[in-house]
């Protein structure tokens, strides 16, 4: 059985897998990626701005994304924290389950992808508001 982690907390994720791409998808009736992360991280008790965004986002709007929310940036990969990367040669975003993979959503569903294939990732930690 897999498991999302973060600060001691496991919750799994196998459900998730099953769940459809869909654009500003926010329920188990489809997802799109950043709805995904939020769930993941819900489910171990930590927050996420829910922040939306339109259709494409080329990567040159990283920068500006990523300051609206509440994460630092880290040099490396652990468990329980946001990967934001190039996919499609757009902006993506997907949870960390271990130092090498994340599960993050594609238009053809969740999948569970090495950290090492996808493009420009960078790391962040979530800073949980609510504690």
């Amino acid at each position: 059985m897999e498991y999302l982690q973060q600060q001691g907390k496991r919750m799994t994720y196998e459900d998730l897998l099953l769940v459809p791409y869909k654009h500003g998808g926010r329920d188990n009736n489809g997802m799109d990626c950043y709805g995904l992360v939020l769930e993941c991280l819900k489910r171990t008790g930590v927050y996420l701005k829910d922040i939306s965004y339109h259709n494409h986002n080329p990567r040159e709007n990283l920068t500006k994304f990523v300051s609206r929310l509440n994460v630092i940036e880290v040099d490396l990969p652990l468990g329980g924290q946001v990967l934001q990367c190039d996919y499609d040669n757009e902006l993506h975003i997907g949870y960390i389950l271990d130092k090498k993979r994340v599960l993050h959503m594609t238009t053809s569903g969740a999948r569970v992808s090495p950290i090492s294939i996808l493009q420009n990732a960078k790391f962040y930690e979530v800073i949980n508001e609510d504690n």
